[in-house]
């Protein structure tokens, strides 16, 4: 596809986020409303959100998009694409491997044909591990194959955990630690609204030297999308494991979606962590609602200030595509790191939380 091409491609877009957004502003806060609207803005944080467009337009007037990011622009097979660096102390990701894999092993319902009331009625028989089990004939076929499933990598412990428990339970999310810190890729992304239109930032974290590491591919114009992606898919190994929130249902496929747009390779079929559902399952009694924002404040100690809601997004990259101010695109990088770098931080606290509960349950 010739440049041509994708810049007629972003002024069609441009055109038809400005005509017809896709969130909603609630009027005055009006809660009831906001639990039906799709992607609701409250009106007092719209306002406050454009009162602060205006003023980030005016700060940055006459300034380039280069001279707001220490960022560096590259070249590869499909052109020029944008980066942008930083790093910060890495967040510690840590859960005692040995005590994990004791709990999995006291875990009988990982063999098939036992629930939680067979197993409960095992346990006070005395039968309280999968290797008492492989000792009795009804279970031995099947407990055999759990305990040789347990004794192999990484990948195979997570995929029958999956399997057998579902990506949401606790012990699949506790199967990371399990990985080396070295293959996991935070993965967090900006676009011009649902499914189908471009992406316009893609923010990737991983941990380098003891550091924590984050890449922001930022898309000066619509016409670099496709270099950013090969050269975000240059930095997914095929041993990666993927950290996202909701990135199952939305982050991966968007990202998948426009690999084959552009007849891209696709990603590779890697374990992949998204936190929103653990989240949700740990915390669901004590929050109103399990946006990662409200998770930073309540659970990480993380204050946003100034944060734009991602449904602005789309409105804010165009005004920056319409007059060139880079003023609007300094909150859509701020917000995609900040997302990056929570993801590490909400992936240690729930593995502690989790394994903390499961010990003592």
């Amino acid at each position: 596809m010739s440049g041509a091409d994708l810049a007629g491609i972003g002024r069609r877009w441009q055109e038809r986020i400005s005509a017809s957004p896709e969130y909603s502003v609630v009027l005055h806060d009006n809660v009831f409303r906001q639990g039906i609207s799709q992607y609701p803005v409250q009106e007092s944080v719209f306002h406050s959100q454009h009162r602060l467009l205006t003023r980030l337009c005016q700060d940055y007037d006459g300034f380039s998009l280069e001279d707001c990011f220490s960022g560096t622009a590259l070249t590869n097979s499909e052109g020029e694409y944008y980066v942008i660096d930083s790093s910060q102390d890495a967040p510690s990701i840590s859960v005692d491997i040995s005590g994990f894999k004791s709990l999995l092993k006291h875990e009988l319902t990982l063999v098939r044909g036992i629930g939680p009331a067979v197993s409960a009625q095992l346990k006070s028989r005395g039968c309280r591990t999968i290797d008492n089990l492989a000792y009795m004939r009804r279970y031995r076929s099947a407990a055999s194959c759990i305990i040789e499933a347990l004794s192999g990598d990484s990948v195979e412990i997570f995929r029958l955990l999956s399997a057998r428990k579902g990506a949401a339970h606790p012990f699949s999310l506790l199967c990371s630690c399990l990985f080396p810190l070295s293959k996991f890729r935070f993965v967090d992304i900006e676009t011009l609204g649902i499914f189908g239109r471009p992406l316009i930032l893609i923010g990737l974290g991983y941990f380098e030297d003891g550091t924590f590491q984050v890449r922001q591919f930022l898309l000066r114009d619509i016409g670099e999308e496709v270099s950013a992606l090969i050269a975000f898919l240059e930095l997914i190994p095929d041993d990666a494991v993927l950290v996202t929130f909701n990135g199952k249902s939305f982050d991966i496929p968007y990202i998948a979606d426009r690999l084959a747009y552009y007849g891209l390779p696709s990603l590779p079929q890697v374990p992949h962590f998204d936190l929103l559902h653990p989240s949700r399952r740990l915390w669901k009694r004590e929050i109103s609602d399990c946006r990662l924002s409200t998770l930073e404040k309540k659970y990480l100690q993380i204050s946003r200030s100034e944060d734009l809601p991602g449904a602005l997004v789309p409105e804010w990259y165009c005004r920056y595509m319409e007059t060139g101010n880079p003023g609007p695109v300094v909150p859509i990088v701020e917000h995609n790191r900040q997302d990056v770098v929570s993801l590490a931080y909400l992936l240690s606290r729930l593995g502690v939380e989790w394994y903390e509960r499961l010990r003592f349950t």
